[in-house]
């Protein structure tokens, strides 16, 4: 296992200024684009979303003139705002564009979409299918255009992404995944968007009678431990991705 020593000889090998934020290739375990770090206020944030990879931490350093600057005048950068962008304006169905009903096709979520279970919009500025939660406060973005991020948060998302009616909650971790799992009758796909269980799913998945997370076969110990936690709650292993199964594959990975 890498130790924190030789995760934060790489992190300070990386210079960065105060206010980035870069995602990279994981150092440590190779996941492509799974690796993000943050700086400010002196303080570097580093994880990797690879759910089978251990690296993760945090140092303080120095602050810079400018950070110092901000700190007096208790204006100090706050890095999980940074990481909000607001929600899109300026969208359109996806049926009017080609692309996008394509790979709404591809990923299994056309028929979620159009048996209005989730609401979902093509952002042309972004050049990204959006995908909102139930109140629409907030989406996640996917790109067509080949941009370096894949995946890309707007708004409030800190309860996931809920798709469908029903009281059994499937928890994924993509969105096309649960729309996937949405089209079978009295199932509700809740994308965590992530590998771990925040504070805000585990309260938004309260209302459920019956829960299911469905993890990969690598998932880390603290996610088992943390479903564990959650009452009604089933744990299901499984190296095939469920945006990609037709809804009776899907039955016979979750049953």
């Amino acid at each position: 296992m890498t130790s924190y020593r030789d995760q934060l000889d790489v992190i300070k090998s990386l210079h960065l200024k105060d206010g980035d934020r870069i995602t990279i290739n994981c150092p440590f375990c190779g996941g492509p684009n799974k690796f993000t770090v943050d700086q400010a206020d002196g303080r570097v944030i580093w994880n990797c979303y690879r759910a089978s990879c251990p690296a993760k931490g945090s140092y303080r350093g120095r602050r810079s003139i400018s950070a110092s600057k901000a700190y007096l005048n208790n204006n100090r950068p706050d890095i999980e705002a940074k990481k909000k962008s607001p929600v899109p304006t300026i969208v359109t169905k996806p049926d009017n564009y080609g692309p996008a009903m394509i790979y709404l096709k591809q990923v299994n979520s056309l028929e979620a979409y159009q048996a209005g279970l989730i609401k979902i919009r093509y952002a042309p500025a972004e050049k990204r299918v959006l995908f909102y939660n139930k109140d629409s406060t907030g989406a996640v973005g996917r790109t067509l255009c080949g941009s370096k991020y894949k995946w890309w948060s707007y708004g409030q998302l800190d309860g996931g992404i809920h798709v469908g009616e029903g009281d059994h909650a499937i928890l994924v971790e993509d969105v096309p995944s649960a729309c996937a799992v949405s089209c079978i009758p009295d199932h509700v796909g809740v994308a965590i968007l992530g590998t771990k269980l925040t504070r805000g799913v585990k309260l938004a998945v309260l209302k459920y009678k019956e829960m299911t997370l469905v993890l990969d076969n690598d998932a880390s110990g603290h996610a088992i431990i943390e479903a564990s936690r959650l009452s009604n709650c089933r744990l299901r292993f499984t190296k095939l991705d469920l945006k990609n199964l037709t809804t009776d594959k899907i039955m016979g990975v979750i049953k």
